[in-house]
């Protein structure tokens, strides 16, 4: 029966509003698609072919083309090659030379003074002279030392001074110097004797040292010319090899080799940018057809487009991260958790045309698999129709089952469709799939809430908590204006039996009419149903004060659900209940005094009814109402009593901007008289129980 949701708005505003919806949603609809794109595109993690030095390749990769290339990575091995078998530049280290020949010069020296000791005798110059060097000469040498005359000690330092200078002024490795130290009593001169010869010879072995040093600079130059000897190295590839073998190691050669044969490259060709670009305009485009013809309301809310928006990017993303070199994963992809989430947060049809969308998007990214956009899509259908209005949360944990069994079914299918003999594969896939719908029902409960806080829509949970007698709201109404409560929880049982009659939600239409009336905790005695039959407060004021106070609960009841918050759905359907009705009782007070009294002033705030639930809650609200002050609730009273205000409300034009239709309220009239007859139904009088039998007087006397 709506004529139109806009109904309100002046003609001349009412084109640009659209054309506003209409761009903000086209908007996020282009923005989606170029994201999509990305995610489609956008290398999220390393190629399956992406390696590293070291890495053992999961599959074999073959050269798909001939190939002739000049290997770096070979280059430079040949020419360090090359280097490392150039000698080192050794040259005599001069300023060592000199250094060990001043050290034996003042060792030599420190003997000289030890022996010219004045005073002392020659078994102390011995001990002094024993001391000396590192290591020191010991006894034995001492005394031979002090034993030589000064002329023959003269020729000893001489000699030991001479030997050293002849041994160190050639070229003398540490790996000769042994055997030059045993080599040097043949260096003496024939005019010592054996203890002057053995002398000489220690005192210049003990400072012989290897005198080279290598020449960095010369020794790099070596190399550098060996190296630019080495010729590239030209490596060829025929097509059809084995680059490298499942399991294998990967060297750095290799890695050169699959960049050369674009095995390792990350560019993409255009091809696969415009596939990529195509599939994203194409789903934004259907999804968006599907809510211009089917959800048109969905426009005006840019909050449900955005979340929407987000679950397809967020499939997209987990697809390019989990699935690319894992196809197993793909039957453990919980993608029927997008049907169970949008199937609670907003409607079951569309959550399975976003799972057909999502599906696609999962199978392109899998490699164009039809089988894997298969178990989405029918996985998503199940799922989204097994928790459609569902107020347990077992349904969700008994649908993602069912999901799993159907796609279980499918992967059977494709099997038995390939002719494929791998029982071990089909048996796991099978498993995996049964693993998706339980892990799907989870992930979807644990989504529900957080998505529904963050995008403002109300979830099922939250309608079964305040659905909760415990609730404080629930409470004060049933302690402070338990009239009121009674009629709410009356009016709910009502609103829902009609709810389930039409097809409206049952879960929300109960719970707004547990709180329609909130706002009459303000002022409960102002209330009929909460005076209980003692004085009228209304006797004392004025129709239009008294019109006023009644008006007064719809403000008051928002800034109740405000304080409590209440979630948006019901906040709306508080002010709806009411719609833009006229406060009758009062209007004809006041008309009684003036006739032209301004009916405006006897009227609801509004908005009418926008949406059936809307309107389940306002009918129920007035016949539930009306069947009370009823004296007759005869089946045939409460049929005409339904009848009447039913038909009154849509003369009136409260359900002009509601989608209910005739067929609806028809449904919702006998609803109503069903439930009402059975509230109502006759009760056998119960006869007055009989006056007891009196004892015999002898008994009584005693």
């Amino acid at each position: 029966m709506a004529t139109s949701t806009t109904a309100a708005r002046p003609l001349e505003t009412e084109g640009h509003w659209w054309r506003l919806v209409s761009l903000r949603a086209g908007l996020i609809g282009l923005l989606t698609a170029a994201l999509l794109w990305l995610a489609l595109v956008a290398p999220l993690l390393p190629r399956p072919f992406q390696l590293h030095e070291g890495d053992v390749s999961p599959v074999d990769l073959v050269a798909p083309a001939k190939l002739t290339y000049v290997s770096q990575v070979r280059t430079r091995e040949e020419r360090e090659r090359a280097a490392a078998s150039v000698s080192q530049v050794y040259e005599i280290n001069l300023d060592l030379v000199n250094r060990q020949r001043r050290a034996q010069t003042a060792f030599l020296q420190s003997i000289t003074t030890a022996r010219e000791q004045n005073g002392a005798g020659l078994a102390e110059k011995a001990a002094a002279i024993a001391k000396l060097g590192d290591p020191p000469l010991g006894d034995t040498l001492a005394s031979q030392i002090v034993g030589l005359d000064d002329r023959r000690w003269l020729v000893v330092a001489s000699e030991a001074q001479r030997l050293l200078q002849d041994v160190m002024k050639d070229r003398l490795p540490a790996s000769q110097v042994p055997q030059v130290i045993r080599e040097l009593p043949l260096r003496v001169r024939d005019q010592l004797d054996d203890t002057e010869r053995s002398l000489a010879v220690e005192l210049a072995a003990r400072f012989v040292q290897p005198n080279l040093e290598v020449n960095n600079q010369a020794t790099e130059q070596l190399k550098q010319q060996a190296r630019d000897a080495v010729p590239p190295v030209q490596v060829s590839v025929e097509r059809g090899e084995t680059v490298v073998r499942a399991g294998q190691v990967v060297t750095a050669a290799d890695l050169e080799k699959l960049e050369a044969l674009g095995l390792l490259s990350q560019e993409l060709d255009w091809r696969a940018l415009l596939s990529a670009a195509l599939l994203a305009l194409a789903c934004v485009a259907a999804l968006a057809v599907y809510i211009v013809i089917f959800e048109p309301g969905m426009l005006r809310r840019d909050r449900r487009l955005v979340l929407i928006a987000v679950i397809l990017l967020a499939v997209a993303i987990a697809a390019k991260i989990v699935l690319p070199a894992r196809p197993l994963w793909a039957y453990v992809f919980p993608l029927s958790a997008v049907a169970m989430l949008l199937s609670d947060l907003l409607d079951a049809r569309l959550g399975i045309v976003v799972t057909g969308i999502a599906a696609v998007l999962v199978s392109y990214v899998a490699g164009n698999s039809l089988e894997i956009a298969t178990l989405g899509l029918l996985g998503g259908v199940v799922a989204a129709s097994g928790v459609w209005r569902r107020e347990r949360l077992d349904a969700f944990l008994f649908t993602g089952i069912g999901a799993g069994l159907v796609q279980c079914a499918i992967v059977g299918t494709f099997f038995l469709v390939g002719r494929r003999d791998d029982w071990p594969t089909l048996a796991i896939a099978s498993l995996e799939v049964l693993i998706n719908g339980a892990l799907s029902a989870l992930l979807a409960v644990g989504a529900i809430y957080f998505l529904g806080r963050a995008f403002g829509i109300t979830t099922r949970m939250q309608l079964l908590e305040l659905a909760n007698p415990t609730q404080p709201l629930l409470r004060r109404l049933l302690m402070e204006a338990p009239g009121t409560y009674h009629h709410s929880i009356m009016v709910g049982n009502l609103a829902e039996r009609a709810a389930e009659e039409i097809g409206a939600d049952p879960l929300l239409v109960r719970v707004a009419a547990y709180y329609h009336d909130i706002g009459k905790l303000r002022r409960p005695y102002f209330f009929v149903e909460n005076q209980a039959g003692g004085n009228n407060p209304h006797d004392a004021l004025s129709p239009r004060t008294s019109a006023r106070i009644i008006a007064s609960h719809i403000t008051d009841g928002l800034e109740l659900a405000e304080q409590y918050r209440l979630p948006p759905k019901i906040k709306e359907l508080i002010p709806q209940h009411h719609g833009t009705r006229p406060i009758s009782f009062f209007y004809q007070r006041a008309a009684e005094h003036d006739p032209n009294v301004d009916p405006t002033h006897f009227a609801y705030p509004g908005p009418k009814p926008q949406s059936k639930e809307a309107a389940i809650v306002m009918l129920s609200d007035s016949i539930e109402a009306a069947a009370r002050a009823s004296k007759d609730h005869s089946p045939e009273a409460l049929a005409q009593l339904v009848n009447r205000i039913v038909m009154q409300r849509v003369e009136e034009g409260q359900f002009d901007e509601c989608p209910i239709t005739l067929s609806d309220l028809n449904k919702i009239k006998r609803a109503f008289c069903t439930l009402l007859t059975g509230i109502y139904h006759p009760r056998i009088e119960y006869p007055q129980p009989a006056e007891p039998p009196q004892p015999p007087a002898d008994v009584r006397s005693n």
